[in-house]
């Protein structure tokens, strides 16, 4: 299950970015499909990503269980969803202390820095350096690369600190299933377990400064 967390949490770096860019819009709008390469310090995780107008959905597997995150900006919500028994766990966005950026935060600004042109998996980029600022005050940062060739798809993410890298892969334009973004039928709900693992706490490398 702490794979699976780590994953969600490579996942939450991508989005936490995603705001900034002004083509494709991850976070914000579009229709999509990839995959999801992201390499940390200790491994290497395969996902298979799903958006539409802000919603969000990741595939992943890791240590041999599967996992299904689901964000709902709309329903400012969260699901987990566990396949194999057919049970998921909600979470509220508006709770979740972790996440540096909220939907409709209108606290948050971003400062976008270009910095060169490169190369990310075949797709010309122009390569950025990202601000967050939160009532003013510095919050995080990183870099993220726009393909051109895409309408400036966010297609690489890196922490400040370079320690996580997340590249899009494979990546389709157009409509995708909205039953994607939906809880299947017969999934029961639980509660969450106490003391979760904090995976998603240092955001897969980017870290908050303490205030």
């Amino acid at each position: 299950m702490r794979n699976l967390f780590a994953a969600f949490a490579a996942f939450l770096v991508v989005m936490f970015f995603a705001p900034v860019s002004h083509g494709a819009a991850i976070g914000t709008a579009g229709s999509y499909s990839a995959d999801l390469e992201t390499q940390t310090q200790k491994e290497t995780v395969l996902s298979k990503i799903y958006g539409s107008n802000g919603k969000q959905r990741m595939e992943s597997n890791a240590a041999s269980r599967s996992g299904i995150m689901i964000i709902r900006p709309d329903k400012k919500a969260m699901w987990m969803l566990m396949p194999d028994k057919n049970m998921y766990m909600e979470m509220s966005l508006e709770q979740r202390k972790d996440m540096p950026v909220r939907p409709g935060d209108a606290t948050v600004k971003f400062d976008k820095t270009f910095i060169g042109n490169e190369t990310v998996d075949g797709h010309p980029a122009k390569k950025y350096h990202i601000k967050v600022r939160r009532e003013g005050k510095m919050e995080d940062s990183g870099y993220m690369w726009e393909a051109t060739d895409l309408h400036n798809f966010p297609i690489k993410f890196q922490s400040e600190d370079k320690s996580t890298t997340s590249v899009f892969k494979n990546i389709k334009l157009g409509p995708v299933p909205a039953t994607l973004f939906e809880v299947p039928a017969g999934y029961n709900k639980m509660n969450m377990p106490m003391g979760m693992p904090g995976g998603m706490g240092d955001m897969g490398g980017m870290k908050r400064p303490r205030r």
